[in-house]
């Protein structure tokens, strides 16, 4: 879906088995203070087709010659006492970290993403963005230094209104703003809607409200401290999300203070690619883990 002064219209991408739609949102002409018009795209739910039935035609009559029978040797079974599993131990919270008292096992997320299993997030393919399961994780790619974003959402019951989310990023050859990019109560009628953590190559970060279309600047960027700086780094990232106040964190340190917003509400999760610097920079993400606020 592509925007063009506050305009909408739909495009669709097809990848491999996946079939999705791509929302995007274009910068209008001298846009009000403190509005700024980016790119979002957001995927939708679509099961991989099932591959189309063939009957082989009907193949000559020949002789055949039986294969030889092989026999193994069955291999020794180890013999001993199982060990007892790895018990996670997890630092308590301080009284001043945002996450204390709130319930939280993080030991325990209530969901859990290992990107083992193709098809939990959308994927897509355009001439801005690519963004496909690869190996175990999920590669995402801004092809174009422009004004766009394309996000990837979850496609498994992944959604939540007050929550604690984490996922791990890893982006690659980069530079300035080239960032990461982390979305959560993704919502709207083309999932172009949520609030985005963007954790850039230098070390800074921001929060955004995308809303239909639009985007404002909850935090400009800042610095960070507890945010690896790139190319080739990897972060964790994180996103609290409590009633109106947001808070964003990496490596488990929370970056400056909460932000006030109460305009969305339930939604799904979002990541993405951001180029600024480097067209066709790349970002991996993996260990995506969620936890619910208790009401």
């Amino acid at each position: 879906m592509t925007h063009r002064h506050l305009s909408l219209s739909f495009s669709l991408s097809l990848l491999l088995l996946a079939a999705m739609a791509a929302a995007c949102n274009r910068q209008a002409s001298a846009p009000p203070a403190g509005l700024l018009q980016t790119a979002i795209a957001a995927t939708l739910t679509a099961a991989p087709p099932l591959p189309a039935t063939r009957t082989s035609p009907p193949s000559a009559t020949a002789s055949v010659t039986p294969s030889p029978t092989l026999t193994r040797t069955p291999t020794p079974v180890p013999t001993g006492t199982v060990g007892a599993s790895p018990t996670i131990t997890v630092p308590p919270l301080s009284t001043d970290d945002p996450r204390f008292g709130l319930g939280l096992n993080l030991a325990v997320p209530d969901y859990h993403d290992g990107f083992q299993a193709r098809y939990t997030w959308g994927e897509l393919a355009d001439p801005g963005a690519t963004n496909v399961w690869d190996d175990g994780r999920l590669k995402t790619s801004d092809l174009l230094a422009d004004p766009f974003n394309w996000w990837s959402t979850t496609t498994s019951d992944a959604s939540s209104g007050d929550f604690f989310a984490e996922v791990t990023a890893e982006i690659q050859a980069c530079a300035g703003k080239d960032a990461a990019g982390f979305s959560g109560r993704v919502g709207g009628e083309n999932l172009n809607s949520g609030y985005a953590l963007e954790v850039s190559c230098d070390g800074n970060y921001r929060l955004r409200k995308f809303t239909e279309g639009s985007v404002v600047v909850l935090r400009d960027w800042s610095s960070g401290e507890a945010i690896h700086k790139g190319p080739n780094a990897t972060n964790r990232l994180g996103l609290l999300v409590d009633g109106d106040r947001i808070t964003p964190f990496a490596n488990g340190v929370p970056l400056g203070s909460s932000v006030q917003d109460s305009s969305l509400g339930l939604g799904t999760f979002g990541l993405y690619a951001l180029a600024r610097e480097t067209p066709g920079v790349v970002v991996n993400y993996d260990d995506f883990a969620l936890w619910r606020l208790s009401p």
